[in-house]
């Protein structure tokens, strides 16, 4: 997985590109890509969302 404090740009492919936790779409050169960063069992965790809505729609099942 591609380090998600980086930024994803052209040496990114669809091989090695996060999934959208929501739908699971491939996140490759999107400007809409957003990442949640939570704390689980004291370890980092990463969520990746391929738009806002999906962002969304993770946090309202909260």
């Amino acid at each position: 997985m591609v380090d998600p404090t980086s930024d994803l740009g052209e040496d990114v492919d669809e091989s090695t590109a996060p999934e959208c936790t929501i739908c699971g779409e491939k996140i490759v050169q999107s400007p809409t890509h957003r990442i949640v960063t939570t704390i689980e069992d004291g370890l980092v965790a990463y969520r990746h969302f391929c738009s806002d809505e999906c962002r969304d729609e993770w946090h309202d099942d909260d």
